[in-house]
């Protein structure tokens, strides 16, 4: 069976908290990361609010999104616990993303110069990032390739596929994030509309309801 998420299972576990806990101790890494707690669909920014901080997801998962011509909301993105997400200011002022909790979060914030600070002048770290974005640049391309497919039901496969994935709220309880993703998001991260996706989830009950997770 084909792997769809990128898998790095074979690397070193590296924990970015940890190691610049062990590199500049507690007390001064108080100084620049924060942890905050947001509950369930609570946006974590939006435009035109700019932040300075890149985010860590501690529990829970998140979704990513811009907005269109119109100002309506879109989808592209879902992240969970572990991965980072936020502006690291690199395309001249253009980043116009929202984030909003799928369920209760808590997060890391992380000071953008100092994040951008340590990744760069430690060689593990940098490391563990290029590693990093490389992952969710794949996962990005697989992503781009199934919007192309004539099949909704293929889409939807892929989709169930790549979020079929446990999490844990702030407060201990289970969440499954494909089972979070509503008929517009699925839509929105297909390049299909709420009603085609409607329809298929109706025609083809049986048949996704055996696809493996």
């Amino acid at each position: 069976m084909q792997v769809l998420r990128p898998d790095f299972r074979s690397q070193k576990k590296f924990l970015l908290y940890e190691f610049l806990r062990e590199e500049i101790g507690d007390d001064t890494l108080k100084n620049f990361v924060t942890e905050i707690v947001y509950d369930k669909n609570t946006y974590i920014y939006q435009p035109p609010i700019v932040e300075n901080y890149i985010y860590e997801i501690v529990f829970g998962a998140v979704k990513l999104g811009g907005y269109s011509e119109k100002g309506d909301e879109y989808a592209y993105d879902i992240v969970h616990t572990g991965d980072f997400f936020g502006n690291l200011k690199y395309l001249n002022g253009q980043f116009s993303e929202f984030a909003k909790t799928l369920v209760d979060v808590k997060v890391r914030c992380y000071d953008l110069n100092f994040f951008k600070n340590e990744v760069k002048k430690n060689p593990e770290a940098a490391e563990w990032f290029f590693a990093y974005l490389t992952k969710r640049w794949c996962l990005a391309e697989k992503k781009l390739c199934k919007v192309n497919e004539r099949s909704i039901i293929g889409k939807l496969n892929f989709l169930k596929t790549v979020y079929t994935i446990d999490v844990l709220d702030v407060k201990g309880k289970v969440h499954n994030i494909h089972c979070l993703l509503t008929q517009k998001d699925k839509g929105d991260l297909i390049g299909a509309t709420r009603q085609t996706i409607a329809n298929a989830l109706k025609n083809n009950q049986f048949t996704l309801d055996k696809i493996p997770g």
